[in-house]
C-alpha cells in the first residue's frame, strides 16, 4: 500500500496526499481495442460528463510525457480497465501511482470480444454497476 493510499484510508487530509482538499480527481481508462476497452473510455466520459472527475489521458502517462505524470501524482485517480490485463493499472504503477478507486469492465458484466455493436447497451450496464459502487464507497 503506497503512502498515498494509506493516508486516505486513514482519514489523514493534507493537501499532499490523494484526499487534499486541493487534489483534483482525474479518471483514465485503457481504451482498448476491444469492446470492454471502449465501454470503459465511454465510462470515462460519462464520469466526467457527472461531475466525479476530469477525463484525462492515460496515453500521456504511458508515453511518459512528465506533465501528465506529475499530473497525476498530485491527484486522486479513479481508473478504469477494461480486461483483466490492467493496462491503465499497470501503466500508472510504473510511476508509484495507485487508483483511489478501480474498475474492471470485464467485471461488471461485460464479457470482451471484438464485437463493437453493443457498445450502448453495455456502456449503460457498466455505468450503472460503477455508480452504484462509487455511490456505496462514499
Amino acid at each position: 500500500m503506497s503512502d498515498q493510499q494509506s493516508n486516505c484510508e486513514t482519514g489523514s487530509r493534507t493537501s499532499d496526499t490523494c484526499c487534499g482538499a486541493g487534489a483534483p480527481t482525474l479518471i483514465v481508462a485503457c481504451s482498448g481495442g476491444s469492446n470492454a476497452g471502449q465501454v470503459s473510455n465511454s465510462i470515462m466520459v460519462e464520469l466526467d460528463k457527472k461531475g466525479a472527475g476530469k477525463a484525462y489521458c492515460l496515453a500521456g502517462i504511458g508515453a511518459d510525457l512528465s506533465g501528465f505524470v506529475e499530473s497525476a501524482k498530485a491527484a486522486r485517480m479513479v481508473v478504469i480497465d477494461g480486461c483483466p490485463t490492467g493496462c491503465a493499472r499497470k501503466a500508472l504503477g510504473r510511476y508509484g501511482i495507485d487508483a483511489s478507486q478501480y474498475f474492471l469492465v470485464t467485471e461488471l458484466g461485460i464479457t470482451k470480444v471484438h464485437d463493437f455493436s453493443r457498445l450502448s447497451e453495455e456502456t449503460a450496464i457498466a455505468l450503472k454497476a460503477v455508480l452504484e459502487k462509487m455511490s456505496s464507497s462514499r
